[in-house]
């Protein structure tokens, strides 16, 4: 695209005009709050310090959920007094971002394409052969994107973050609370690497995956990555410590990452947050073979919709493993329904139009027209 302009929503309520020159961020024109005016060439924000907490926020999946999911991060990023570096690498998606819109809060974020060098050569290795390499290569090198650059950074306190299709449907203080804790928990047991519980509940115990990631030692896992690209053909640990998902579960790093915790290579470690609710990707998770929508409760992962949707009480609840670090934050299990009100405001701009339009043809009498009339405050002034 030869020209393109969008506008940058802040959550000050400035405004800011971008203009792309094939595909390259010029020129931007402010206006504050006063309606004052400032020209200048697009900012480049950084962290305060390299103890600041960073939030990589990997997007790349172009859906109106993906920019709530990356919404939602943001919030949560704001709330821990973190600094958010936006991996993108579709200007479909950067342009879409600004204009659906999100909102975005001041000097706390910048965009950064993946690094397709560093790694390059370790990440055809490791996946060499494999069905569908060229897309899991693509894939690997955004993933592992943030171990590179916090490690170059010396970042101490980052997030791997798949900010297109995630969402804990909690409010972002208690999320960041839990963070919070869980950081105290990776320090304490020296963790190189805590993942969310994605799928380690769900594949009773096998599978380590990213989504959300807090990197401990990025530097760890890097030098890890690089003594290990022959994985696969390592049949002295397949046999020692029974890794025979490898044979058939080996196209991407996530299972690289899953072989190095079963083998002893790296100390990864997983955590949950009692009674939160995750929905993970939203645009299709009433897919009969998706329905990932789940809630940690107690000592079970219980999945709402396989239960009532297809009533399907046996999948609908598998227990959480010992190994999964439980966090308590204080979450009722009604959770969900508090942040689901804050998040998602309207303005119910159509039902009051019909509502007046009924009112003028004498449709409905003035006892339901003052019941249902309401203009309720706006998330974002």
């Amino acid at each position: 695209m030869f020209f393109k302009k969008v506008k940058i929503r802040f959550t000050d309520g400035s405004v800011t005009k971008r203009f792309y020159l094939f595909g390259r961020a010029v020129l931007d024109v402010a206006k504050k709050k006063d309606g004052a005016l400032s020209i200048r060439t697009p900012k480049t924000w950084k962290p305060k310090s390299k103890d600041q907490p960073i939030f990589y926020l990997k997007v790349n999946r172009v859906h109106q959920t993906s920019y709530d999911c990356m919404q939602h991060w943001m919030d949560i990023a704001n709330k821990m007094g973190a600094f958010c570096y936006i991996v993108c690498d579709k200007k479909e998606f950067e342009y879409g971002m600004f204009d659906k819109p999100c909102y975005f809060y001041r000097n706390s974020f910048q965009l950064i394409p993946s690094d397709r060098r560093s790694l390059k050569e370790v990440v055809q290795k490791l996946l060499s052969g494999v069905e569908r390499s060229k897309l899991w290569r693509r894939i690997a090198l955004s993933m592992l994107t943030p171990f590179v650059h916090a490690e170059k950074n010396k970042y101490s306190r980052t997030y791997n973050i798949d900010a297109d299709d995630i969402m804990i449907l909690a409010r972002p203080d208690k999320i960041a609370k839990a963070l919070l804790r869980m950081e105290q928990i990776a320090e304490d047991k020296k963790v190189d690497a805590m993942n969310l519980d994605m799928f380690v509940s769900k594949s009773f115990n096998v599978h380590w995956s990213f989504g959300v990631v807090y990197m401990r030692r990025p530097d760890r896992c890097i030098a890890a990555l690089k003594e290990n690209v022959d994985w696969r053909k390592d049949e002295e640990n397949h046999k020692k410590f029974m890794t025979s998902y490898v044979s058939e579960f080996n196209f991407n790093v996530d299972w690289l990452f899953t072989f190095l915790r079963d083998c002893k290579k790296l100390n990864l470690q997983t955590f949950c947050i009692k009674n939160a609710a995750v929905i993970h990707m939203p645009d299709i998770a009433i897919s009969r073979h998706w329905a990932f929508v789940f809630q940690w409760q107690d000592d079970r992962l219980y999945f709402p919709i396989i239960s009532e949707v297809y009533q399907d009480k046996k999948w609908a609840n598998v227990p959480i493993p010992k190994s999964v670090n439980k966090i308590d934050v204080g979450l009722e299990l009604n959770e969900y329904s508090n942040f689901m009100r804050s998040f998602y405001w309207t303005d119910y701009w159509f039902e009051n139009s019909m509502l007046n339009i009924a009112k003028n043809r004498r449709l409905i009498d003035s006892s339901i027209y003052n019941k249902y009339l309401s203009v309720p405050e706006k998330r974002w002034e």
